[in-house]
């Protein structure tokens, strides 16, 4: 296999995203009174989803939500992955058959498809206006545009364990660990080369680890395509560890009573960035407005925190519904992509290096 040039360590946390600062002053939609009555005549919602950003008790509990408070009927679409998305969505403009309003997915999925046809509207929100309440703003990777917004946060723990295959004292204890031969074959990882939490995972980790690791971890690995095929390798005793396991789907095996953990390695923690965007041609564009403002006030954050088990962007949201290991922590470190990486244009780059050592580098 080729040999991979060694690459200088950067890491960017929470902490140095959250310096971004707003360029200028973002003006807010109009009265939301008017936008919410007008979002009552319309009494409908589409939202794409993808898997991991609102599951189903999440989604119900939102719908139920809008349909007291605005007389709105959500429909909701869950789709298998990013690419999915992404190709209903460009269809549906490309015909001008428009069913979509909202689409939930991370910057680097169909966002960097359809941001640059020009498909992307800004989002102009009241609530995400507020000033000194958020953990991370939801704006902080688009304060320019402001047409993709992080959802929420989740911090992932750096591997998924079988307790039954993995000792507590045969658990590795840093990402080198994984380099040992006695886990050569027993480990499986989402390939980056599609959306999900593979490409987040590697994202956040070539850079830091360096490519000379993402090499030789490729010979480690068993490389899977789907979200849940890590967890769920994991949880049948296929695979003794799991890298980049979905939180959603681990969490929901976790209550199942599957033999499974999450396991902190000592390099740290890192975070996703699950997000939404609203599209430019949306069928119910005032509905949409209504229900992202409320999504991002205390309420929203409260409701769709509580019943995803995610941590919220604002300071005012709760953690109680969440075990203490899985709570942000103020002043902890929590690694994030490098910005650049993170843009339609440098997600594309680090999906297709992904691709090459995982994959084709084989």
């Amino acid at each position: 296999m080729k040999k991979w040039r060694a690459m200088a360590v950067i890491a960017v946390t929470v902490g140095a995203v959250l310096m971004y600062r707003e360029a200028s002053p973002a003006t807010p939609w109009g009265a939301m009174t008017e936008i919410e009555a007008a979002a009552r005549q319309e009494g409908r919602l589409v939202v794409y989803s993808a898997p991991g950003h609102a599951n189903r008790e999440d989604q119900e509990a939102i719908g139920q939500r809008m349909r007291e408070k605005y007389g709105i009927i959500i429909e909701w679409t869950t789709m298998g992955g990013s690419a999915d998305m992404a190709q209903r969505v460009l269809a549906e403009h490309r015909t001008k058959q428009y069913i979509a309003d909202i689409v939930m997915d991370g910057i680097g999925g169909s966002y960097a498809d359809t941001k640059p046809r020009g498909y992307v509207a800004p989002i102009l929100a009241p609530s995400t206006l507020e000033k000194d309440i958020w953990r991370l703003h939801p704006a902080a990777l688009t304060l320019k545009d402001r047409d993709w917004f992080f959802i929420q946060l989740q911090v992932h723990a750096g591997i998924f364990v079988n307790t039954k295959l993995v000792s507590p004292g045969e658990e590795p204890k840093s990402y080198q660990d994984l380099l040992d031969p006695k886990w050569k074959g027993k480990i499986v990882y989402q390939s980056p080369g599609v959306g999900g939490p593979g490409v987040s995972w590697f994202r956040v980790h070539y850079k830091f680890l360096g490519l000379d690791y993402m090499g030789a971890l490729a010979k480690q690995v068993a490389v899977v395509a789907a979200i849940n095929d890590v967890p769920d390798g994991v949880a049948r005793g296929q695979y003794a560890i799991g890298i980049a396991a979905s939180p959603a789907r681990g969490r929901q095996l976790q209550q199942e009573g599957a033999p499974v953990k999450y396991v902190h390695l000592k390099e740290g923690d890192y975070i996703s960035v699950p997000g939404l965007y609203l599209l430019v041609n949306a069928p119910h564009p005032n509905a949409a407005r209504a229900f992202i403002n409320w999504f991002y006030s205390k309420e929203g954050q409260t409701i769709h925190s509580q019943h995803n088990l995610v941590i919220s962007l604002r300071k005012d949201v709760p953690q109680d519904h969440l075990p203490p290991e899985d709570r942000y922590l103020e002043g902890r470190t929590y690694r994030l992509a490098d910005p650049e990486d993170i843009t339609p244009e440098g997600s594309r780059k680090v999906m297709a290096l992904g691709r090459q050592i995982f994959e084709a580098g084989k």
